[in-house]
């Protein structure tokens, strides 16, 4: 049976995957106390005007909202991104899954397949046709199989 493109893509993303989590972890571990925008403004000697003044603003307390705004979080991805174009800097994002897609996959997929076959088996029993653990778990594993070949199906 041939993979789908989606599973192939989620494979190829998943190789890389412990790449990505140890970058994040370093970037998780370096974050300086007051902020990448003021450590780095800070190490290569640029005053809060400077910056103002490279980033386009009109006072320097812009920068020190800027700072505040970096730490607390509450700064948009633009900002950020000419903020480090002004520190001559590269901006980075990204979002890091903690576990490989394949088995986020996977999980949502045996969960969706569990609550779709639970009023059937019920139903079954109820009409003295139940079905057993066992074929049940086989009828789980079939439809967890067939949804995680259509993962759009998992979200609804």
């Amino acid at each position: 049976m041939r993979t789908p493109i989606k599973l192939l893509a989620i494979e190829q993303f998943d190789e890389r995957l412990p790449d990505l989590q140890r970058a994040a972890q370093v970037f998780r571990d370096g974050v300086p106390r007051e902020g990448w925008i003021h450590g780095i403004r800070k190490s290569l000697g640029i005053s809060m005007r400077n910056l103002s003044s490279r980033l386009g603003l009109k006072e320097h307390k812009s920068v020190q909202d800027l700072e505040r705004n970096e730490r607390t979080g509450a700064v948009t991805l633009l900002t950020l991104r000419r903020a480090a174009e002004a520190l001559d800097a590269e901006f980075v994002y990204a979002i890091v899954p903690r576990k490989k897609l394949r088995e986020i996959l996977r999980a949502r997929a045996l969960e969706v397949a569990r609550q779709r076959i639970a009023p059937i088996t019920k139903s079954m029993a109820l009409e003295e046709q139940g079905l057993t653990a066992a074929q049940t778990e086989r009828q789980i594993e079939e439809l967890a199989l067939e949804l995680e070949r259509k993962p759009e199906m998992l979200w609804r």
